[in-house]
């Protein structure tokens, strides 16, 4: 395809460019901010997701995907433009994009994404089901006869599938995920301890404290809240111990939905799955003891890919060089019509 070609992994909270030749070129925050009074944009991705629960009310700030579904249009297709335009600068040929999205989002919701990237400036579109790319991005061989399952834990969804011939055999999305682990860390402190803390707290203790099984050594640091009576500033230790117990509740949801798919998958695909194992990819992957977990649980090997938070971008680039092969197994859009439901 003539003109540059651009890999966008979509996410709930960032925002990852992959053009072809160059790797991973861009990884923002999925954020906009706006003046209040007249719609001018402010700041746009990181600099935008910074100001999270910290901008005053003449500020107003968006994120406009939502448990991987588009929430804001307008919004998103500002931050499409404003990286597409950084990205392309002066080139003439309008940029083919390959973009990912969860498994099951509808017809209607892909369609939005398309026109968001093409009111941005796209020439031709690919939408692919996030478990594909991702396998593809973690180096999975996915277009022979043999299931494999793959769990893309991203920050909106976690999406559950297995792959076989490449395409999606069976497959749920749930809106479980990296932000919800986020909201139980601020539940837990405010019921244990009458402390509010804000979400970029929260983020914070899960990825220095968060494990979905207990570890050998405990760990307790000392963290900044506001007193959920006197709305004054309070300390306040948190250790892992405590932290697994706030996240056990999106754990057992992530396992019963993964127990959903199986019940769904035939025999053959589900011998595959138990001779290969199930792999891990997305951000959430990186949560402790993660795959130690499910496999206990399921009693099937469970592993984490290598880079597993930027295997969707990496993907994409994968994609980018071998387009026909997804046009062949239906993998095909083109400008704002799509072509299969």
């Amino acid at each position: 395809m003539p003109g540059i070609n651009i890999g966008i992994d979509l996410g709930t909270d960032s925002i990852k460019f992959f053009e072809q030749g160059k790797g991973i070129i861009l990884s923002e925050q999925t954020a906009i901010s706006y003046d209040a009074f007249d719609g001018e944009i402010l700041a746009v991705g990181n600099k935008a997701g910074e100001m999270t629960d910290r901008n005053p009310d003449s500020i107003i700030i968006k994120k406009p995907v939502e448990g991987g579904v588009v929430s804001d249009f307008s919004a998103l297709t500002q931050i499409l433009s404003h990286f597409i335009e950084k990205i392309c600068k002066n080139r003439v040929f309008r940029p083919n994009m390959v973009i990912s999205a969860p498994c099951c989002v509808t017809s209607l919701e892909k369609k939005a994404v398309i026109e968001a990237a093409c009111s941005a400036g796209a020439g031709k579109v690919h939408i692919v089901d996030e478990p594909i790319i991702s396998a593809l991005g973690a180096g999975l061989s996915i277009d022979h006869p043999h299931g494999v399952m793959v769990i893309d834990m991203g920050a909106g969804t976690t999406d559950i599938a297995v792959i076989t011939m490449g395409t999606v055999a069976y497959a749920t999305s749930l809106k479980v995920a990296g932000n919800t682990m986020d909201e139980a860390i601020c539940a837990y402190v405010r019921k244990e301890q009458d402390i509010v803390i804000g979400i970029p707290t929260a983020k914070k203790i899960k990825h220095i404290l968060g494990c979905a099984v207990p570890r050998t050594e405990e760990i307790e640091m000392m963290y900044t809240g506001k007193d959920y009576v006197s709305g004054m500033t309070k300390h306040f230790s948190l250790s892992t111990t405590q932290v697994h117990k706030a996240l056990a509740e999106s754990l057992e949801a992530i396992f019963d939905g993964i127990m959903l798919v199986m019940e769904q998958t035939p025999p053959e695909l589900y011998t595959d799955i138990c001779n290969e194992g199930i792999l891990l990819t997305g951000a959430g992957a990186k949560l402790s003891g993660i795959d130690v977990y499910l496999s206990q649980k399921l009693g099937i090997k469970v592993s984490c890919a290598v880079d597993a938070e930027n295997c969707a971008a990496k993907g994409a680039g994968y994609i980018l060089k071998n387009m026909k092969k997804l046009e062949d197994n239906g993998y095909s859009f083109r400008s704002k019509e799509i072509v299969y439901e």
